[in-house]
This record gives structure tokens, sequence and C-alpha cells, in this order.
């Protein structure tokens, strides 16, 4: 989904590689025709969620999740799944994994670079990818919350790496650049979302 913030072409480099058919919109008529939307997202919070409501999709992200469809978010696409978050001043969020983004610390670190998932639960379909590394490029984070978080990784502190509620799935990575193994994820997880748990 195009909502102006967001390293969309890279993404979409990525899926088409993998063999997906991908199509980058906005247009409302357009995205209700598709298996999962995908947030992809880059920039700070409190752009990315005006520009959800000034283009009134916000709402329609809100009807798509109470429809059961499936909903991926990639770093801050993921972080406005959450109820709020502190970048620059409080703003609420979209409210679909429950949990707040705030700093990663208060020395305005940055996590930028390769790092570990530590994946919660052994028998999970995420398994595989227990202890391998992918890339990360932020300074805020989910606050932990062991309930929605199916993976975590520490730098500064331990952060949610993938938070998850019912079709809806968001990682604080980069898949789309983290090389094979995030090839091997994202085609995974668009295979499962788009399948069903």
């Amino acid at each position: 989904m195009d909502y102006e913030v967001g390293n969309h072409a890279s993404v979409k480099a990525c899926l088409d590689k993998l063999g997906f058919i991908v199509q980058i919109t906005s247009d409302v008529s357009e995205i209700k025709v598709c298996d999962l939307l995908i947030m992809p997202g880059v920039g700070a919070f409190p752009v990315a969620i005006q520009s959800l409501a000034k283009k009134n999709l916000n709402n329609f992200l809100k009807e798509w999740v109470l429809d059961g469809r499936p909903l991926f978010g990639i770093c801050l696409g993921m972080q406005l799944f959450a109820n709020s978050s502190t970048e620059i001043a409080f703003h609420e969020g979209l409210g679909f994994i429950q949990g707040n983004v705030t700093q990663l610390s208060n020395h305005n670190d940055f996590h930028i670079g390769w790092n570990q998932l530590s994946i919660r639960e052994a028998n999970s379909f995420l398994s595989e990818f227990d202890g391998l590394d992918f890339y990360f490029n932020h300074s805020f984070a989910y606050d932990n919350n062991s309930d929605v978080s199916l993976a975590s990784t520490k730098y500064v502190r331990e952060f949610p790496s993938i938070v998850k509620h019912g079709q809806v799935i968001g990682v604080q990575f980069h898949p789309e650049k983290s090389q094979n193994v995030g090839k091997e994820f994202f085609s995974k997880i668009v295979k499962e979302l788009v399948n069903g748990f």
C-alpha cells in the first residue's frame, strides 16, 4: 500500500524476484482485490499516521483488519499497528496489535545493521529463523509485550522484533534488505498469511 511513506520500490523488487505478483497503490478499489496488504515504512511515525488519515486509509485499514484479511507491516509499517508512539510527540496508532512504540533509549541510539532474532516458540512456523541475523534500521520499537511478540531482539534493550495478532503481523527488521535469509523469511510469511495460519 502506498501511503507516501516507505521504501515501496525495494520491497516490490524483492517480492518480484520471489515470483509474487505485486502492485503499489493507494487506490482502495485496487487494494480490495489483493490477497495480502503490505505496509512498508521508512520515516517518522507522525508523518505516516497523518498521511494515512489524510488519505482516509486508516479507516479502510480498520475495516480490512475487522474482516480478518491479512496485513503485514515492515519497520515503521509495523509500528503503526501499535496503540501509540512517542516519536517526536505522543500520537495514537492504529491499535491493531497491543503495545506502545517508544525510543530504544534516552541516548538517541540508532539500531542500524544486522542482529539476531530470538524466536519465542521452538515449534512455531518461524522456528527455522531462530538465531539468524536480519537487517535493522530504527531508533524506536515496540515496548516488550510477551503476549503479542513472536520474536525478540536485543540492542540497548530487548524489544519485540516480530509481533502478531490475528492476521496482522509486523516485523521491526527489513526482510527486503536481509539478503537470502530475508527472502526466505519474506516468502514464508507471505505464503503463511495468504494461506492462513
